[in-house]
């Protein structure tokens, strides 16, 4: 992310995970600093008595660390009933097109005045993840792509040996990391403003050979 304005010291860069939820605390952070507006009589919270789960990318610039994991949602798209159009199905997006939407080769093959049904999403393409970024450390759990599908499947990617996520390991997983995974995914969802989250990022079993570290 590339960020400009006051107290954004000039031409420096940060190796850290930014979000955007970062950026209204961000914003207000940048404000009070500057001596923009003050918090109402009787508002003594230090956010003007708002509660972010991002944090500010100043405080990040002083303490990169302070963030190695977050969460990611995507809610998919979808018909909730079938209709009379033969390209509506449940549970599925989808349009009519014709070959003018292509611009760029290569192009369909579609005859002038002649459509197909084009289909982009569906509703069980509804997944939360948990993102963990560690390029510091190479052991097990700590560079990882964890995301749990509604329709019951999972992914597992180990980043540090398979940073395209060409091999999905949840297979390999033993049932208590299995299980270690999808608690922490249902805290971080649960979890309320920046410190609260942040404690739950190196939560996980103890060390041992069928246990994980995080």
């Amino acid at each position: 992310m590339f960020a400009s304005g006051p107290h954004f010291p000039k031409g420096s860069t940060q190796d850290t995970v930014v979000l955007n939820i970062d950026i209204a605390p961000t914003a207000i952070d940048v404000a009070k600093k500057s001596g923009v507006g003050k918090p109402k009589p009787g508002v003594k919270d230090e956010n003007y008595g708002l509660q972010f789960d991002g944090t500010s990318m100043l405080s990040l610039l002083t303490a990169p660390k302070a963030r190695n994991s977050f969460l990611i949602e995507y809610h998919g798209m979808g018909n909730g009933i079938d209709s009379n159009d033969s390209c509506a199905h449940i549970n599925m997006r989808c349009w009519n097109k014709d070959n003018k939407v292509w611009y760029t080769e290569p192009k369909f093959d579609i005859p002038d005045g002649e459509k197909f049904c084009f289909c982009v999403d569906s509703k069980n393409n509804t997944y939360t993840c948990e993102r963990r970024v560690n390029n510091d450390n190479p052991g097990l759990f700590t560079n990882f792509l964890y995301c749990s599908f509604s329709s019951g499947f999972n992914e597992y990617y180990d980043l540090h040996k398979d940073p395209f996520q060409m091999k999905n390991m949840w297979g390999t997983l033993a049932e208590d990391q299995k299980w270690e995974f999808i608690k922490r995914i249902d805290r971080i969802r649960e979890c309320r403003g920046f410190e609260e989250c942040n404690q739950l990022e190196d939560s996980g079993f103890g060390a041992d050979e069928h246990k994980m570290q995080f």
